[in-house]
């Protein structure tokens, strides 16, 4: 009996050891993610044209290059994570149990108990090298986090500069519309007044130019607006007509 309480003793005395050396090793908490930082406060420095705007760079940054700067930033925390727990892969525990009924510590590092024999190593060389890996892969989250913050920031100035290339072309349009309708309205009266013979051919012409003219401008500028559209589109992944009607709409 009393050989199997000295046993049961150094088995509970391992198992605490177990559970010492091998639990998982508590990791300092993460630090907030930026990208999510930015998406709550993504208006805190700096002030929208309309509400329309706001809600474009919202819907960006909730596109696939986010997410994927996200899962990215995710693997190197969980690399950063195993890299501080690789130590424990090399450390070994070992035991046995004699019938010889002794406290003694040897040189080796070994401890006995009475008929258990318990023993650790862990290689030095490993610890050491592990810190600067561990370093390493610290630089690789910063480094994770700064591309975050930098992707938002562009995303942001690249949606807000096409949105207001955007709106501009719709005002650019509208005066280029009028243009067209005063070119046209010369150019009909030129055409009346030459089937007439009021004006020359040549005078006919120039109206008939002056109009084409006009009229080419404003295709245009109705091809870069609608160019625009579709990189906004791409940018924020629905319609842009959809979203200005959601925002616009009376509540």
């Amino acid at each position: 009996m009393r050989k199997i309480f000295y046993a049961m003793k150094g088995i509970m005395f391992f198992s605490f050891l177990c559970l010492l050396f091998l639990a998982p090793i508590s990791v300092t908490a993460q630090k907030k993610d930026s990208v999510n930082k930015l998406l709550q406060e993504v208006d805190s420095a700096y002030v929208f044209k309309d509400s329309i705007e706001k809600k474009l760079i919202e819907l960006a940054l909730e596109g696939p290059s986010i997410k994927s700067s996200q899962s990215q930033s995710k693997i190197n925390e969980y690399q950063l994570r195993g890299q501080k727990n690789t130590w424990v892969n090399s450390f070994t525990l070992n035991a046995n149990y004699n019938n010889q009924t002794y406290t003694q510590a040897n040189q080796n590092g070994s401890v006995f108990f009475p008929g258990t024999t318990l023993g650790f190593t862990i290689p030095l060389g490993t610890i050491f090298s592990n810190g600067a890996r561990v370093k390493a892969a610290k630089q690789q989250v910063a480094i994770s986090n700064f591309t975050q913050e930098q992707l938002v920031r562009n995303i942001r100035a690249e949606v807000i500069s096409k949105y207001r290339q955007y709106l501009s072309y719709g005002q650019l349009i509208a005066i280029q519309n009028q243009t067209v309708d005063d070119e046209e309205t010369a150019y009909l009266q030129a055409k009346e007044q030459f089937r007439n013979s009021v004006i020359k051919i040549e005078d006919y012409n120039t109206a008939q130019k002056l109009y084409n003219i006009e009229l080419t401008k404003k295709i245009n500028l109705e091809l870069e607006r609608d160019l625009l559209k579709i990189e906004i589109e791409r940018l924020i992944g629905r319609s842009l007509d959809e979203v200005i009607k959601e925002i616009t709409a009376p509540k």
